[in-house]
């Protein structure tokens, strides 16, 4: 609980200083010091940091409603994106079998590579900047550690995993892809 309102006391303070900042500059301008309030917010615009929108693959994969959604998303909330693929397994897995690890691991990132390339095609087409990790662990486990890894990440989209899709097909019920967005505050 106390990481949360570390946070949100982070966030407030850099609120803070950008309102001091503006407010500085804002006083400058109004006494006739234009070139030092342009100095000030062009201070102001590179010192900000450029939040990220996580997109949790599944798998080696992107489907596309969820690059759809990401993108328009990244590109309403000048997000820049971060593209994140995970293998729920370790390369530690296959230690007895060292030539079958290597080549495991090795054909998943040139999967999630290739997949990821379409998704960063479709973001440079619309400006947006892109950035792509690949992990060899659970999704929860690669959450936390990018979490910790990249500060500035605003949100998350993931996909629905669907364990019964069997079940609703014999119910009558169509196949549809749920996205799900969190919030990181």
């Amino acid at each position: 609980m106390a990481g949360i309102f570390g946070r949100i006391k982070q966030k407030l303070s850099r609120t803070g200083e950008k309102m001091d900042k503006y407010q500085e500059a804002i006083t400058f301008a109004e006494a006739g010091e234009t070139e030092y309030a342009m100095e000030t917010m062009a201070e102001q615009r590179e010192e900000q940091v450029p939040t990220k929108l996580l997109v949790l693959g599944r798998e080696s994969t992107f489907s596309k409603e969820i690059i759809d959604y990401a993108l328009d998303m990244a590109q309403r909330m000048s997000y820049e994106i971060l593209a994140l693929n995970t293998a729920p397994l370790s390369c530690e897995t296959f230690k007895l079998f060292s030539s079958s690890r290597n080549q495991v691991c090795e054909e998943f990132k040139s999967m999630s590579e290739k997949n990821a390339g379409l998704f960063q095609e479709a973001a440079a087409e619309k400006g947006i900047p892109f950035d792509h990790v690949i992990m060899f662990s659970e999704q929860d486990q690669a959450l936390d550690v990018i979490t910790k890894e990249y500060r500035d990440i605003a949100f998350v989209v993931s996909e629905s995993v669907e364990d019964r899709v069997e079940s609703r097909i014999e119910e009558g019920e169509r196949l549809r892809q749920n996205l799900y967005v969190y919030s990181m505050v």
